[in-house]
């Protein structure tokens, strides 16, 4: 396994492509918002849940490969294997941090388990081999906040 560097970012200024709107674009997306990302999402469909989203640019289409022009960061997303591994090559051309949900090994960076208090932000993340130890992980820690242990 390829080791990650676990890294935080800025997304103030950042300007973050979504290409996809179902389940696990929308998952996401809101993980994104936390953080005070500039939001563009392209789908010609749209989750339920992204319909009344606020402060989020969405555009109710397909993909377009000028979609990307002035993106930093790209999260690509929809049902279909074959376009997101063209998105992803389209982003590797022009130097855009990607991560692809349908093939985790083309994936530049993963979204981690977050868990976000008044004082920290702690990420876990298990690259993607293992979701539920991730889940598992954050959980455990939750509760060792909650209990205010510094033991």
């Amino acid at each position: 396994m390829t080791p990650y560097f676990p890294m935080f970012i800025n997304l103030e200024n950042k300007k973050i492509l979504v290409v996809g709107a179902g389940t696990i674009a929308t998952r996401r997306i809101k993980a994104l918002m936390k953080f005070g990302a500039s939001l563009r999402v392209v789908a010609p469909i749209f989750s339920p849940e992204l319909s009344g989203l606020e402060g989020v640019d969405m555009i109710n289409r397909g993909y377009q490969p000028e979609d990307l022009e002035g993106i930093d960061i790209a999260v690509i997303a929809t049902d279909n294997a074959t376009l997101n591994e063209e998105i992803g090559k389209e982003c590797e051309e022009r130097g855009i941090l990607k991560n692809i949900s349908s093939d985790q090994s083309k994936c530049d960076f993963f979204f981690p388990s977050t868990i976000i208090t008044d004082d920290v932000v702690i990420g876990i993340n298990s690259g993607g081999k293992d979701p539920g130890l991730t889940k598992r992980t954050r959980l455990k820690i939750e509760k060792m906040l909650v209990k205010g242990g510094d033991d």
